[in-house]
């Protein structure tokens, strides 16, 4: 399927001499690739090693939980805190601020169930285990593993909800014993205090866990972008402007923009290096390629619902870290006017200025290391390339 789609974006950015339409002169190789990016294309979100994926009890139980304050170190920290529905589920911020600053920008939720890997290294590999990490991040939420199981089965209105939905979980006496905090991700303290714990209850409270990172992906999983007029264009053809339309073609054309935002997402869901890493700091994806294999929420462990080898994008997952060091993912580019700041840390507060990095990152004299084409526009293209992201 995905070599398909890279012979389709080919034929477009080399049939530029087709036969022409009756819409902005457009050709039809490139009428066609306008049309490839359409949400009509999105193929359904579905996740194997969730099998709370489409469950709408669950669902509606994660929407709680992404609301909830309680579930953090200081109760006024929910999952909503940065993102936002009223800002296309992000927090406009540079980098999120939750019990402390972070160092990355918080991404848009809207279609994430269609992505492939979380967090801008990847170092997730599902939406669950994503949900899982800032719950016991100490610059986020805050907590251990212990105290989220206790908080969500000692509350009545939770315990109901969840013995609906697990067949075992912990007792109310069992929870009154466990340690007051305890995790195999906290200080050292903490991890004593959890491998203290016999292995059965440690595996139960895993599970516990790990199912709360399903219900809360169950109802992001629920966050579809909503359509613009990217997507009208095949009932439409002309419902771009002149202006917009200009900067479409560029976009799949001189800009090179679909290179790596394509599909339905605008987002190849690969990971490159356009210069934003910093060397000795922030190696993005060369990171976290040996905590992916071994993570116990992945793909492939005990807590998925997923045959493990079924886990192809794990099992395939490259071993060279030399090969995306400085990487970050691609993100989507839908409803992108309303997600500043931009890049993995947030460094530029407007759409202007990421285009201008694009053509000035990849100049002989640039000081970045980078995978960048030289690309070279106009002040008239950079408006029109503009005019057609705003339209996203």
């Amino acid at each position: 399927m995905k070599t398909f789609t890279y012979l389709l974006l080919l034929v477009a950015l080399l049939g530029m001499k087709g036969t022409h339409s009756t819409n902005h002169n457009w050709t039809a190789p490139q009428l066609a690739t306008l049309q490839s990016l359409s949400r009509a294309n999105l193929p359904p979100a579905t996740d194997a090693s969730n099998r709370f994926a489409q469950h709408p009890p669950a669902l509606a139980l994660g929407r709680e939980l992404f609301f909830d304050r309680r579930l953090s170190r200081n109760r006024n920290i929910a999952c909503a805190t940065c993102h936002q529905p009223d800002k296309a589920f992000s927090d406009g911020k540079p980098v999120a601020i939750a019990l402390a600053t972070g160092t990355r920008n918080t991404p848009s939720l809207l279609g994430v169930a269609h992505q492939d890997w979380f967090f801008w290294d990847g170092r997730k590999d599902s939406l669950w285990s994503q949900a899982l990490e800032p719950l016991e991040n100490p610059a986020e939420h805050g907590l251990t593993r212990t105290e989220v199981v206790r908080l969500l089965l000692t509350d009545t209105h939770y315990r109901q909800q969840y013995q609906a939905l697990l067949k075992n979980i912990p007792t109310l006496d069992a929870l009154q014993q466990l340690p007051t905090a305890a995790s195999p991700q906290g200080n050292l303290a903490q991890l004593q205090a959890w491998k203290q714990l016999p292995q059965a209850q440690r595996e139960q409270i895993d599970a516990v866990f790990a199912a709360t990172g399903k219900f809360l992906a169950a109802y992001v999983s629920s966050l579809s972008p909503a359509p613009n007029k990217l997507d009208t264009l095949a009932q439409q053809p002309a419902a771009l402007t002149p202006n917009e339309s200009a900067g479409a073609k560029l976009f799949i054309g001189k800009a090179q923009c679909i290179l790596c935002h394509s599909g339905a997402l605008l987002s190849n869901q690969t990971f490159q290096n356009i210069g934003t890493g910093i060397l000795g700091k922030d190696s993005g994806r060369a990171a976290v390629l040996d905590t992916l294999r071994t993570d116990r929420f992945n793909c492939q462990g005990k807590h998925s619902d997923a045959p493990p080898e079924s886990c192809t994008e794990l099992q395939f997952l490259t071993r060279s870290r030399h090969a995306v060091t400085g990487a970050f993912k691609v993100p989507s580019l839908r409803n992108v006017a309303k997600t500043a700041p931009y890049f993995h840390n947030g460094r530029f507060a407007t759409l202007e200025q990421v285009v201008d990095y694009y053509t000035q990152a990849a100049q002989p004299n640039a000081q970045d290391d980078n995978d960048l084409p030289l690309i070279q526009l106009s002040d008239t293209e950079a408006q029109q390339l503009l005019a057609f992201l705003k339209v996203l």
